[in-house]
């Protein structure tokens, strides 16, 4: 493997890459104003295999930006920038199987300001492994187990379609059978309008539509599931307990103190306990059901922009390990299958509180790479011994990229409404491509729940 001179000599909003990479040389950028740039590398890989990148860049002290990566034009993630000091540091973008010959490694977009002055990639003899399917609650339903199994099954072999429907009518499920004449294996529902704080301050139209049209969702996932024999995943958009304005789930527009909420015998914490169990009963009537839920609680909380994410990673893991509680050992709920998705180390929950590690992650539009560095880093942070699901995204990554990659996704969630609908993010000649390719699980070839 070696590193051709061929970085691009492009111009972007009047600033060149003023140093041109050879071999053993370093190239640095200088930066924009504005913090959109890239960087173009053109590496030669000798032998198929796993390969390690690294980004030799500075930023300054205590700094961050990110930037997307891509190969081949293909996105496979983004790498963070963060230093502790303003010397050139060596970060990791991630692990990657590529296959041998030219490729084309793009740094660009994002936000943040840094200097690149190089990458690195190194061959490694990583083989991979196969997580565990065993699930944290050991009274787990049948069908719980079932489905884990199902899954262990066609780990690296297939990936299971799913789409999120933030309301209960799901027009994306028929849009879908419309554009490809097929549905997802997998339907997306919301806890958004189950609580009791829905109206808040405030309210846009947006709000109102969404609070309003998620209602009956429970509803519609037994239907999915009883009818159709579909798997059945559920998020939680929380809204604040004490109010604010607009959405409250955010942080940005409530006031509401998660540290509060979770000393007894304070007013905050009532609440929370309300709505805790205000969706423990909609859990409870699905259970009864015999409906096994992939639950996703307290997802991007990481990101600090939900108010369970606020105060930060001990305050998060606590209102986590609280819900696990509530609803495992208190309503007795044996048919949940447990999704962590805050995947930071500091965030990190204890293995036996979770079944699958969720990433969400937003490619540019029509951009169906395999998002391949999220992969690897939450295969690194769960030290390999838990599935890793695609559970929010906008462009679905190509199937044949994820099997020449081994990239190997659980499933893949696009989000509601334009994200699937409007052709822009996915292309309409795409989302037939996915949903006809045999690497893909589509409702028609999931028969593990139909009679």
């Amino acid at each position: 493997m070696k590193i051709s001179k061929c970085i691009k000599e492009a111009m972007l909003n009047g600033v060149k890459i003023i140093k041109e990479h050879i071999s053993g040389e370093d190239i640095h950028s200088a930066l924009p104003e504005s913090d959109k740039f890239e960087i173009e590398f053109c590496i030669e890989i000798e032998k198929s295999g796993y390969y390690n990148l690294y980004l030799k860049s500075k930023i300054e002290k205590y700094a961050m930006a990110v930037y997307l990566v891509d190969i081949d034009g293909l996105c496979y993630g983004d790498v963070r920038l963060n230093s502790e000091s303003s010397e050139v540091s060596k970060v990791k973008i991630g692990r990657v199987f590529l296959e041998s010959g030219q490729k084309k490694i793009k740094i660009y977009a994002g936000w943040g300001m840094a200097q690149v002055y190089g990458i690195e990639v190194e061959k490694t003899d990583f083989q991979g492994g196969i997580p565990s399917f065993e699930l944290a609650n050991k009274n787990a339903s049948d069908k719980c187990k079932i489905l884990m199994e199902y899954f262990s099954e066609i780990y690296g072999k297939a990936i299971v379609a799913g789409q999120h429907t933030n309301t209960a009518v799901g027009a994306e499920i028929a849009y879908l059978e419309y554009q490809t004449g097929k549905k997802p294996a997998l339907r997306g529902f919301d806890f958004l309008g189950y609580t009791k704080h829905t109206i808040t301050d405030n309210m846009t139209y947006d709000a109102m539509f969404e609070v309003m049209m998620n209602r009956g969702s429970v509803e519609e996932a037994i239907k999915w599931h009883k009818e159709f024999g579909g798997i059945v995943t559920f998020c939680w958009h929380w809204f604040s307990p004490t109010g604010g304005s607009d959405k409250t789930f955010y942080t940005k527009n409530t006031d509401f103190d998660i540290e509060a909420a979770l000393c007894p015998n304070t007013k905050e914490n009532k609440l929370l306990m309300e709505d805790i169990y205000e969706i423990g009963k909609w859990l409870k009537i699905m259970a009864d059901a015999d409906v096994p839920v992939i639950f996703r609680p307290l997802h991007e909380a990481d990101g600090r922009w939900f108010w369970w994410g606020a105060k930060g990673s001990e305050a998060y893991k606590r209102l986590y390990y609280l819900l696990y509680y509530v609803y495992t050992n208190c309503f007795k709920l044996n048919n949940l299958i447990w999704v962590w998705n805050a995947p930071h180390p500091d965030w990190r929950i204890e293995k036996d509180y979770y079944d699958v590690a969720g990433v969400d992650f937003y490619a540019p539009p029509q951009n169906y790479g395999p998002i391949s560095f999220w992969y690897d880093y939450v295969y690194e942070l769960t030290e390999a011994k838990k599935p890793i699901a695609l559970t929010e995204n906008g462009p679905i990554p190509d199937p044949d990229v994820l099997q020449n990659t081994k990239t190997y996704w659980l499933w893949f969630m696009p989000w509601w409404g334009g994200f699937t609908t409007d052709g822009k993010i996915n292309s309409f000649e795409h989302l037939k491509k996915v949903y006809s390719h045999p690497y893909v699980i589509t409702l028609d070839r999931f028969d593990l729940f139909r009679g």
